[in-house]
């Protein structure tokens, strides 16, 4: 499975993730997210960037390596 971040569209704020979910497809993940904020589909994709989310081995505590 993959991890879905909901981002805003307005950049005036920062490109901080609003919250974060494991779904097996982006349109899952658009789908949970519209039903938290109680959006229809629609109008989550006016307000909204649902993005996927790219998960590194690497932490900081490792580096580079």
């Amino acid at each position: 499975m993959t991890k879905y971040g909901l981002y805003t569209k307005n950049q005036a704020e920062s490109t901080q993730h609003i919250n974060l979910i494991t779904m097996p497809s982006i349109s899952q993940a658009e789908a949970y997210f519209a039903g938290v904020k109680n959006l229809s589909l629609t109008q989550l994709q006016e307000l909204f960037i649902v993005k996927e989310i790219n998960q590194s081995d690497k932490t900081l505590l490792y580096g580079n390596r």
